[in-house]
């Protein structure tokens, strides 16, 4: 039997209330309609990194970039990740992914020889079409084992 997966990320409110307390985050905000509404918000936030789950989820056709697919993954690292709002995201929204920028470059290691580095970025609309974040990720590969 086929999975039939709908495009995009549903956020619920249940799953936000799970990633804060998994974060240790007990911002009313994060928990709580009431208190949402009362600092006037449509409903309960997300924590900033909760669309990181999106990546759970890709959309069916999605494909990662080459130059990420390409790198050997028993010498990469994960160098970083960066998040860049228009919004916060809200209980309600659909977040879908889709690729933006990526680039690469290398540096030379003081003990791992040369290191290339992939930076690549990811546009998450709502379900209004509108541009919600974008994420920035960094992946090193390093030449081979560092040395001591």
């Amino acid at each position: 039997m086929t999975k039939i997966h709908p495009p995009g990320l549903p956020v619920e409110r249940g799953k936000i209330h799970e990633f804060a307390d998994a974060i240790l985050d007990d911002h009313p905000h994060y928990h709580d309609a009431d208190a949402a509404a009362a600092a006037g918000l449509p409903g309960v936030v997300a924590p900033p990194t909760f669309v990181m789950a999106a990546a759970l989820f890709p959309e069916p056709d999605a494909k990662l970039p080459p130059e990420l697919t390409s790198l050997d993954m028993r010498y990469t690292l994960h160098g970083g990740q960066e998040f860049f709002f228009e919004r916060p995201v809200f209980a309600g929204d659909v977040l879908r992914g889709e690729p933006g920028e990526v680039r690469t470059y290398e540096k030379q290691g003081k003990r791992g020889g040369v290191m290339k580095f992939v930076e690549f970025e990811t546009v998450y609309r709502d379900q209004h079409g509108e541009v919600v974040v974008r994420t920035k990720n960094t992946a090193i590969q390093t030449a081979g084992v560092v040395q001591e």
